[in-house]
């Protein structure tokens, strides 16, 4: 029968315990205070540290009223449309290194969520199963949970068996019983809930309308303009 145990979902590292020097120990009486010392000089002023990063993002304001509609335009040419140029760039902004620069978003033919969360594995124990983030299997296409890697962090005699049950679980199966409790590291994936067909079709409208939007989101004419060099 396996153990349950828990996933943690981590975004920073955890602080070591306090060793044995640092834990508190009994003293005798204390004294009697003494006489303050004389003040030192006062030292010189410390370099001025980085600038914070940008803050929370506020509100979203109330929609403003719709303006008119203008008057219709004139007859169109009787030409033949152009075809639809490539899509933009993709990017999610952060300021790193005191600059704003661009990581590339991950393209795929479904689109995948992915999570990182870590399952202790106690001490002779060869099978544990512990439960996925119920709001990350909810965000998924049912039957499409699944385990991408698992890396412990000691190593093992033999290779560890990881996968995802029919209750949302992460099973663990170790090749021997372990000799010591260990961590494992684990990246989960699933098709976003409703969006698990690959490569799906869109009109030339709709890709058109969404090279406009990515590139009003960065500015890709003011980008090209900008790394054209100087004319002399």
């Amino acid at each position: 029968m396996a153990r349950t145990a828990s996933l943690v979902y981590e975004v920073r590292p955890q602080a070591d315990p306090a060793s044995e020097e640092m834990a508190p120990r009994a003293v005798g009486p204390t004294g009697p205070t003494g006489h303050p010392g004389v003040t030192g000089p006062k030292g010189d002023p410390g370099p001025t540290g980085r600038p914070g990063g940008p803050g929370p993002i506020g509100p979203i304001g109330a929609t403003g009223r719709p303006g008119e509609f203008g008057p219709p335009g004139g007859p169109g040419g009787t030409g033949n449309t152009g075809n639809t140029g490539p899509t933009g760039g993709k990017f999610a902004i952060l300021e790193l290194d005191r600059q704003w620069r661009g990581l590339t978003c991950v393209e795929a033919p479904v689109a995948w969520f992915f999570d990182v969360a870590r399952v202790m594995v106690p001490l002779a124990h060869t099978e544990i199963e512990a439960p996925i983030d119920p709001l990350f299997v909810e965000a998924c296409e049912p039957g499409t949970l699944r385990v991408l890697s698992a890396q412990p962090d000691a190593p093992i005699a033999g290779t560890l068996g990881v996968y995802v049950n029919d209750e949302n679980k992460v099973v663990v199966r170790c090749p021997s019983v372990p000799l010591k409790a260990f961590s494992v590291i684990l990246t989960l994936a699933g098709a976003r809930r409703g969006m698990a067909e690959r490569f799906p079709v869109f009109s030339d409208e709709q890709a058109a309308r969404n090279r406009a939007f990515w590139d009003q989101a960065i500015g890709a004419e003011e980008t090209a303009a900008a790394a054209q060099p100087e004319r002399g």
